[in-house]
C-alpha cells in the first residue's frame, strides 16, 4: 500500500496515518467518580495514544471536575511535566469560589504550562453563563485559550457569550460528533456563524450518515477531534473521521489542524 493511500485505507490496514498529526482536544485524566476508566493515568493515556496514533492530547483532571479544582489540576500539570512532548494540561476552575481565588488558580495553572481550560456545567451544577464562569471566560480571552465547556445552555446563550468573548477559543463538547438525527440549527448554526465557536467530535453514539452532514453544516475548520478517552473507546472516536466519505483535507484539519489552530495563539 502507497505511504499516499487515503486515510480511510491507512486506518484499515493498520498503518500509520502519514503526515497527519492528530490532537484530541478531550481527554480525562484518572479515576471518575461515576464511571469506571481503564488505563486513565499518563503512562495509560499515552499508551493507548501510541496503539491509536494520536500525537499530543488535551487532558483534564476527573478529580478537579467536581471534587478537588486545584488538587485536580495539579494531576495533569504533572501529566504534562512527564510527558511534554504528548499531554497538554488544561485547568478546571470551581464556579462557587470566589471570583479572584478562580482567578488566581487560572494564572497560576498558566504559569505552570496549562494550555487550555475545562468546564463541566453539569458535574458542577453551574450555568454556562453564570457568574462562576466569569473568571474562566476572562482569562480565556485575554490569553486567546481554547475553553472546551460540557454544558453552554441554550444556543442563544452560547452565541451571546461567544461575542462577549471573542478572543476565547470556546469548544462545545460532544457536539460535533454526529451523535443523532442532524438538524440545520441550534449549536451548528451558532458555530458556522460565530467565528469562535467551535465543535468537538467526541460523542459515544453515531447515527449512520450524521458526521458528514455536520461537516456539511459547520465545515472541517470549526470542528476539532476528541475521543473523550479512557471514558469512550478511542478507536471508535478516530474510526468516525477516518472512515467518513469526506476529504482526506477535511479528515486532517479535524483530526489537528482545528486544534493546532488554537492552541497557537495562547499568549
Amino acid at each position: 500500500m502507497s505511504p499516499q493511500a487515503p486515510l480511510a485505507a491507512l486506518a484499515l490496514g493498520g498503518r500509520p496515518l502519514a503526515g497527519v498529526p492528530v490532537v484530541d482536544g478531550h481527554c480525562h485524566l484518572g479515576a471518575h467518580p461515576l464511571a469506571y476508566q481503564p488505563l486513565n493515568d499518563a503512562a495509560g493515556l499515552v499508551g493507548t495514544m501510541d496503539r491509536i496514533g494520536i500525537d499530543r492530547a488535551c487532558v483534564f483532571s476527573s478529580l478537579a471536575t467536581r471534587l478537588d479544582a486545584r488538587g485536580g489540576n495539579d494531576l495533569s500539570l504533572a501529566a504534562a511535566r512527564a510527558f511534554p512532548d504528548r499531554l497538554l494540561a488544561y485547568c478546571l476552575v470551581d464556579p462557587y469560589r470566589a471570583p479572584h481565588d478562580s482567578t488566581d488558580e487560572l494564572q497560576r495553572c498558566f504559569d505552570a504550562g496549562a494550555r487550555g481550560i475545562k468546564l463541566h456545567t453539569g458535574l458542577s451544577e453551574h450555568p454556562f453563563d453564570g457568574p462562576g464562569y466569569v473568571p474562566a471566560l476572562e482569562f480565556a480571552a485575554e490569553h486567546r485559550l481554547p475553553l472546551i465547556s460540557h454544558g453552554v445552555g441554550a444556543p442563544e446563550t452560547l452565541r451571546r457569550i461567544a461575542r462577549t468573548y471573542p478572543t476565547a477559543h470556546i469548544v462545545v463538547a460532544h457536539t460535533g460528533g454526529g451523535g443523532g438525527r442532524v438538524h440545520p440549527g441550534g449549536y451548528f448554526r451558532v458555530a458556522a456563524d460565530e467565528p469562535n465557536v467551535y465543535l468537538d467530535t467526541a460523542s459515544s453514539v453515531g447515527g449512520f450518515g450524521a458526521f458528514p452532514e455536520v461537516v456539511r453544516l459547520v465545515g472541517a475548520e470549526k470542528l476539532a477531534y476528541g475521543s473523550d478517552m479512557p471514558v469512550v473507546c478511542a478507536s471508535f472516536q478516530i474510526g468516525r473521521v477516518l472512515l467518513a466519505p469526506i476529504p482526506d483535507a477535511a479528515k486532517a484539519r479535524i483530526l489537528g489542524g482545528t486544534m493546532d489552530a488554537l492552541l497557537a495563539t495562547r499568549r
